[in-house]
């Protein structure tokens, strides 16, 4: 079926094509108005058969309109009809698909309202099992509520009379603890006041004990100093008898000197006369000799032998003198050693740490 439009819906298309840019062309306002004069005129159908000759005869009759704009003109009054077509089609498509649409929605809502009668019917099996479920939930935990409402009962009287008893026992601690506390403090005032007379008697007692050690250092000191002095006289002593042993040494040389002598001039004497004379002038000479030096040898040893006696003696009462003071001397010093460690070893039992009182409540 061809589509049919009217007058107005031409006649506009016409007008919005010419006033498209603006501005109108003369020839498109005469071929405007030779068609609205024609269409006016027409007493048929306004349909795709009968508009298209109408356009040719304007046409023809505004020959200055140019083939463009005719074209033009004519492609929008035939596509018009052609887009009636399809806007009939297409709401014919539409009808059919809302159709299927509504068909599909009815079947879907069928099975949406089957599925939810058997989701119903699953869902209040499911809700009655779930209640006795939950009842049967309820009726243990009440009973496990109420049993365990007892056991907090049982476990709070217990820790209530656990409790009692340790705040009696620790009040009875407590009250040892300050006893105790107060026999320390007794206990400690005591051994202060033993310490403090312990230790003024120590004070003392290393006060004397030091002044004993000063006078014996002093002792010591005066020793030393007699003793630098017999060293001095020892010395003296030494000296006076290496000058007494050089003078005997002179004496011995000198004698040696006039017996050589002598024997050199018994030499000399005994060259001028025969050999008989000289071999017994030289064996007197030599016995004369001989008989020199053995009493001048006697009589260094003598006086050396004396020399040697006299300085023995010195030395022995030397070393007689100096050990009996070295022994007296050890023997104070380690009796005042001893009584220094008895008196040390006295002070280090009698004396012990103190340690502080705990604090209260420990």
């Amino acid at each position: 079926m061809s589509e049919v439009l009217n007058l107005t819906e031409i006649l506009t298309e016409v007008q919005n094509f010419i006033t498209a840019d603006g501005q109108i062309v003369p020839a498109q306002r005469n071929f405007y108005q030779n068609l609205r004069v024609k269409m006016n005129n027409h007493t048929g159908l306004f349909n795709e058969a009968e508009v298209g000759p109408l356009l040719l005869e304007t046409r023809l009759e505004v020959l200055e309109l140019t083939d463009e704009d005719y074209t033009a003109i004519y492609n929008i009054i035939m596509d018009r009809f052609g887009l009636s077509k399809r806007l009939e089609e297409e709401d014919q498509l539409r009808q059919e698909l809302a159709i299927k649409v509504k068909l599909r929605k009815e079947a879907e809502q069928k099975a949406k309202a089957e599925a939810i009668t058997k989701q119903k019917t699953e869902n209040e099996a499911k809700a009655k099992a779930e209640a006795e479920l939950k009842a049967q939930i309820e009726v243990e935990e009440r009973l496990m509520a109420e049993a365990q409402q007892k056991i907090l009962a049982e476990e709070n009287a217990r820790k209530e009379a656990e409790e009692k008893t340790r705040l009696e026992e620790e009040a009875r601690l407590q009250t040892e603890e300050i006893a105790k506390l107060e026999e320390q403090t007794r206990l400690k005032a005591e051994q202060n006041a033993r310490l403090i007379e312990e230790a003024r008697i120590r004070n003392e007692e290393e006060a004397k004990m030091k002044a004993e050690i000063e006078a014996s250092m002093k002792a010591e000191q005066e020793a030393k100093l007699k003793s630098e002095e017999q060293a001095k006289l020892d010395a003296e002593e030494a000296a006076r008898i290496k000058a007494i042993q050089d003078k005997i040494k002179a004496e011995e040389d000198e004698k040696l000197r006039i017996a050589n002598e002598a024997h050199l001039q018994m030499v000399d004497e005994a060259i001028r006369i025969t050999n008989e004379e000289r071999l017994a002038a030289t064996a007197k000479i030599d016995a004369e000799v001989e008989e020199a030096r053995k009493i001048a040898e006697q009589e260094r040893l003598a006086e050396q032998t004396k020399i040697d006696a006299e300085i023995e003696q010195v030395r022995m009462a030397s070393e007689r003198e100096a050990a009996q003071k070295m022994a007296e001397k050890n023997a104070k010093l380690a009796e005042e050693a001893a009584e220094l460690a008895a008196k040390e070893a006295e002070a280090a039992a009698s004396s012990k740490d103190i340690p502080d009182l705990p604090p209260f409540g420990e």
